[in-house]
């Protein structure tokens, strides 16, 4: 030990002056079982360095939305208060407007209109197919009979009568031509006669060649015809879908078209499961395009935002999609872990700071919006290292040490040379070895009896 000044000022000890010998720290049994001591081995692990800074937990805007009215009218009935929970789709109010019922009745007539043509266009298809069939029959020269039978059944239309016809009349004129052609040369019959035949045939196939491609005609043209208004009817429905749709916007509404009590009831219904925040108006109000009627929030996720300042932004290596660290203080410092979904581009001039924001998971609802909380941000790279817990390490006269189980009542006083820190470890570059067993809960306690047997001696 040191020599108190001439001066003969008081005698004081530091713990470089009183320390047991060999650095060794004896207890009595009952001491060491009464303090319940508890020891941690010296291990390598991964750490890293980090930075903390504060921040805000708040919405997820993607799981916070307002609930707006799409059209002016009157909300008939308001089905949830502040503080239910609901789930996606479910009904939250009813609104009455003229608007909605007359597009909608809209909507409908042009939906009727739609189906009136699709009938007539599947009946100009038929017809025309028939129609074909029909001549490609007669062009095989088969007998009446015959293509009746095929023909039953099938829709032609009018004109059916109109080919047929032309085709008997050609028959006819045909099988009268035939009768004669045995009697040419044969003086038995007038040359003119025999001329008049043919001519009769000629002009009654020409007749049925005629009737037969403006009946082909005359079905493409109709099926062409229908087809054409078919397509607009479906353009107007369309139209009237968007006239609809553009009053109602996004909201979530039911089928009401079978319903002619409803057509003026619009149906607001959750677009999300959350909870109902807030709720502006009560039944019977009238309502405008554009106002909130809720707000709605699933906080199962929420955001957390935090400013990072400029001069520590070369230190921070922060990335999207970066693991970072929240400490809760109002929930007895619990920790949690949240991914970075946004770094700003921009420094703010007012807090020469960027913005960064994590998204964390929030199940069980312990966190609530607006909370304050450490974030810890991550510096540099992971690095294996020989660790200790923080509470395992003393300090006094600013020198670091920690007390190493050497026996079943004997700690050594070892002091070490720390480095890199971490909220749940410290780097001990020089003083251990990994194994050694460092005394974590109590390390006080023996701190204090080392400085006592020191000063004793």
């Amino acid at each position: 030990m040191g020599t108190a000044p001439e001066d003969h000022e008081p005698e004081t000890h530091s713990e470089a002056e009183a320390t047991p010998a060999n650095n060794i720290l004896k207890l009595p049994p009952g001491k060491v079982n009464s303090a319940e001591l508890i020891t941690h081995a010296a291990t390598k692990r991964s750490i890293q360095h980090s930075h903390s800074v504060p921040g805000r937990t708040t919405y997820d805007e993607t799981r916070h939305v307002e609930v707006r009215t799409p059209i002016d009218g009157v909300l008939e009935q308001v089905l949830v208060q502040p503080g239910d929970r609901v789930v996606a789709g479910q009904l939250l109010a009813t609104i009455t407007s003229p608007e909605i019922g007359s597009a909608r009745s809209e909507l409908l007539r042009c939906k009727s209109y739609e189906e009136l043509r699709a009938i007539e266009a599947n009946r100009a298809q038929e017809v025309a197919s028939n129609v074909r069939r029909l001549v490609e029959l007669l062009d095989e020269e088969l007998a009446a009979a015959e293509i009746e039978e095929k023909l039953q059944g099938l829709e032609l239309g009018e004109v059916r009568k109109v080919i047929q016809a032309a085709h008997t009349r050609m028959q006819l004129a045909e099988e009268l031509r035939d009768n004669v052609k045995p009697l040419i040369g044969s003086g038995a019959m007038p040359e003119r006669v025999i001329r008049e035949r043919q001519s009769e045939f000629e002009i009654a196939r020409a007749e049925f060649e005629a009737a037969r491609d403006q009946a082909l005609f005359d079905v493409a043209q109709g099926e062409r015809e229908a087809t054409a208004n078919l397509a607009d009817a479906k353009r107007k429905t369309q139209i009237a879908q968007q006239s609809l749709q553009s009053l109602i916007g996004n909201v979530k509404s039911a089928d009401t078209e079978n319903d002619a009590s409803m057509l003026s009831t619009l149906q607001i219904r959750a677009p999300m499961a959350g909870t109902i925040e807030s709720r502006r108006f009560a039944a019977s109000e009238r309502v405008y395009r554009a106002d909130s009627l809720y707000v709605l929030a699933d906080t199962s996720s929420l955001y957390v935002s935090a400013e990072v300042r400029e001069k520590d932004w070369p230190a921070v290596g922060i990335q999207e999609g970066t693991e970072i660290g929240v400490i809760v203080p109002a929930a007895e410092n619990e920790r949690l872990s949240a991914r970075v979904q946004y770094v700003g581009r921009e420094v703010d001039p007012d807090t020469n700071s960027i913005p960064v924001v994590a998204s964390l998971d929030n199940p069980t609802g312990l966190l609530r919006p607006g909370m304050f909380v450490r974030v810890i941000l991550p510096i540099g790279q992971p690095q294996t290292s020989l660790v200790v817990r923080p509470e395992s390490i003393l300090r006094h006269d600013d020198e670091e040490y920690v007390f190493v189980q050497v026996g079943d009542y004997e700690f050594q006083r070892v002091p070490i040379l720390t480095g890199l820190q971490t909220e749940n470890w410290i780097e001990v570059k020089q003083g251990l070895e990994p194994g050694q067993q460092v005394v974590e809960q109590g390390a006080f306690l023996l701190k204090s009896e080392w400085l006592l047997e020191g000063e004793s001696e």
